[in-house]
Parts: structure tokens; sequence; C-alpha cells
């Protein structure tokens, strides 16, 4: 399947397809759930993503992002994303990569801080990244799917009719950097093995939004729907589904693989929730 077969609309639309997204809160689930002695941190009205580093755990939101080093004990927040609306996450070989409505920031010093800079003309909008080594992808409602050999210095566009719809961050294959797992706001999981040129459908929810993978075990990939969770074990073949708490609206593999975590969104706040048993239950 080619990414002809697979639907796109025009960038006004997934704009605003975005945005509606953005603010859904995730209704009731039946997942058991014990809060443990975590705190919360300020993000806005929204939870964009949830991503593990060698650092610690970044949770970014509309208006705010913060880092913890103890799985959400206790955070610190990264001033560089104050009302930078963070959208997407990538590590990179030279420095970390985030992405939002307002430009693409890079960060040399391990998240401490992280500078905006111009990556490609007069564009401003990165809804998704994802990358391996050197090797930058973006997605963007207003170029569509961008490829970088250097760590995000500079940008080819290699398909502009597809990648205007991704949000969150992509998964690229260490390995094999042509392969690449995106999530997609009109097909739900997406796959390209030539770096962006062509996609098909991955399987999993039809509409996802966040998505991660084991990185001991690259076949095993978890991702996030509104109310559920799904995880495969054989990249992709087949699916198990499991409840997740209410306002869960990312989700992350520990960088051991033993855990889950969850971001939800509470006033304003984030909290995260972990799970040792695959989502059967969580604290």
């Amino acid at each position: 399947m080619n990414f002809k077969r697979i639907m796109w609309f025009p960038a006004s639309t997934i704009v605003a397809l975005g945005l509606m997204f953005g603010s859904v809160v995730a209704p009731v689930a039946s997942a058991t759930t014990s809060h443990a002695k975590r705190t919360t941190t300020f993000v806005g009205g929204d939870i964009h993503t949830l991503t593990y580093t060698s650092t610690g755990l970044f949770v970014t939101g509309h208006l705010s992002g913060s880092l913890s080093k103890d799985e959400g004990t206790t955070w610190k927040t990264v001033p560089s994303f104050k009302n930078a609306d963070i959208m997407s996450w990538a590590t990179t070989s030279v420095g970390y990569l985030a992405g939002g409505h307002y430009g693409l920031f890079r960060s040399t010093n391990g998240g401490k801080t992280f500078t905006r800079f111009s990556f490609f003309g007069k564009v401003s909008d990165v809804h998704s990244l994802g990358a391996a080594g050197k090797n930058v992808y973006m997605g963007s409602p207003q170029v569509g799917f961008l490829r970088s050999t250097n760590g995000g210095k500079t940008w080819k566009v290699i398909n502009q009719k597809f990648g205007q719809g991704f949000m969150g961050s992509m998964l690229v294959d260490a390995t094999n950097p042509l392969k690449v797992i995106a999530p997609d706001m009109n097909n739900g999981l997406v796959l390209t093995t030539d770096g962006g040129k062509v996609w098909s459908r991955f399987g999993g929810p039809s509409s996802v939004m966040s998505v991660d993978w084991n990185r001991k075990n690259p076949k095993e990939i978890v991702a996030l729907s509104m109310g559920k969770g799904a995880l495969t074990k054989d990249f992709g073949k087949t699916w198990s589904t499991f409840d997740v708490p209410m306002g869960a609206s990312a989700i992350a593999f520990s960088p051991t693989g033993t855990k889950l975590f969850v971001a939800i969104l509470g006033s304003e706040k984030a909290e995260i929730l972990s799970s040792a048993n695959g989502g059967k239950s969580w604290i």
C-alpha cells in the first residue's frame, strides 16, 4: 500500500483537527488506579508529550514543560518551554529537539536549556518529530514530511502530501533510519520503509495520541488512543488493548522496558502514573 491509498486533508483542516484532538480528555476507563506519592506539574490545558531520555522524564503541554529525574515524584520546570506549546520530541546524537506551534527548539546540555532556531525558511509549525542518530524527521502542517541527516541543521522536503496530519513523536529505527512509525490523526499509526516517500497503515488504534516502543525490544510498541491503550509485541502483526486512567493523553516506556508511564491531566497540571503489568493496574 502506498501513500496514494491513504487519506489526507488540507493543512487548514489538519490544524483544526490538531486543536480539537489536543483538547480531548479521555473518558473514564476501568483500569485499576492507585495514586502514588507523586507530585503534579503545570503544563496548561493539554498534555502533548511524555518522553523518557537519558536525562529523565520530560512532560510538555500547551503552556509549559518539566523534567523529572525520579519518575514523576518531583519536577523541575524547563524555562524555555514557557508558552512554547511543545507537541513533539526527538533525541538525536547532537542533542534534544522539541517542536510545536512556535517552531523548533534545541538543547545540547541534557535538557537544561533549549534555544529556538530557524530551521526551514518561514516554516514555524512542528507537529511531529522523530530521530535516530543524526537522522531526524519532521511532520509539519505547513510543509508536509521533512528529513534532516545532520541532526536538524538543514532539512529537505520528502513528501508534500503526507505528514501534515502527524501529531506527536515518531519512532525511527536506529538500525535502519529509513524505517519510521508515525502517529497520524487521519490513519492511526503509519509506517514508511523508504524514508517517507511511501506510507502504509501499521495497525493498532484508529486514533493515536501517543506512541512509544521498548528500547530493549523495538518489536514491542505501545499506542494510546482516546481512553484506551494498545500493545503489540510482534511489530504490529497482533495487538492487545488495555484500559488507561481517566485523562491520560501521553504514554511512554521506561528505558528498561519494564514499565509503562502515562501522563494524566487535571486542572492544567500533569501527573505521572506507572504500570509494571502491561496496563492492568496503575500506581
